[in-house]
């Protein structure tokens, strides 16, 4: 009895092992490396309205159940999008502090904080790449504006799933998020009000 237990356990450690194995060494299926370091806004119209705005861009918070610490991905998994260096929520960050220095929004950051601008932050809630979903939390002068903002991009045709053409998409994304929240009469009137 105690034999046939013990020969359990060791089929059982033996599968784990073989399936870890299979897993790490990529059998579970080839993953290709979308290098996302060049985002530069690029906006289809002016933001007049903000220029000479202030905002205080305090933190971004990656709660998205769909990435990684490093990583998004798309829906198959087989493409993984990332820096060489940084988090998925510092790139976001970079990019709407890119974004909306863009625009004419004097931001300032936890680094050199301008306390009386409105403070913002975002939490990144999901985020693959057909899919962008964030919550954007702005308070100023006792007034909260919390709000969430998706953008969405139909699947991509197979013969341009390759890194360059995939970056660019995800580039062109996060300009149509970042708008989306910019063109938001809530946000432009919690920015620009004073």
């Amino acid at each position: 009895m105690k034999r046939a237990k013990e020969s359990r356990y060791v089929i059982l450690a033996l599968v784990v092992f073989i399936v870890t194995g299979l897993l790490s060494s990529g059998c579970g299926g080839r993953k290709t490396w979308v290098q996302i370091t060049e985002y530069k806004p690029y906006f289809a119209k002016n933001w007049n309205q903000y220029k000479g705005k202030n905002v205080y861009l305090m933190n971004f918070d990656n709660q998205a159940n769909d990435t990684s610490i490093w990583y998004y991905y798309s829906k198959d998994q087989k493409l993984y999008y990332g820096t060489d260096s940084s988090t998925i929520h510092n790139y976001f960050w970079y990019a709407f502090f890119a974004a909306f220095a863009n625009a004419g929004i004097a931001v300032s950051s936890v680094d050199h904080p301008d306390l009386t601008a409105p403070a913002m932050w975002i939490t990144l809630r999901s985020i693959t790449d057909e899919r962008y979903n964030v919550r954007v939390t702005v308070q100023k002068k006792g007034a909260t504006l919390l709000k969430d903002y998706t953008t969405e991009e139909a699947p991509p045709a197979e013969e341009d799933r390759n890194p360059p053409v995939m970056a660019q998409r995800a580039y062109r994304m996060t300009n149509r998020l970042i708008e989306s929240i910019l063109g938001d009469p809530e946000f432009q009137k919690v920015i620009t009000e004073p």
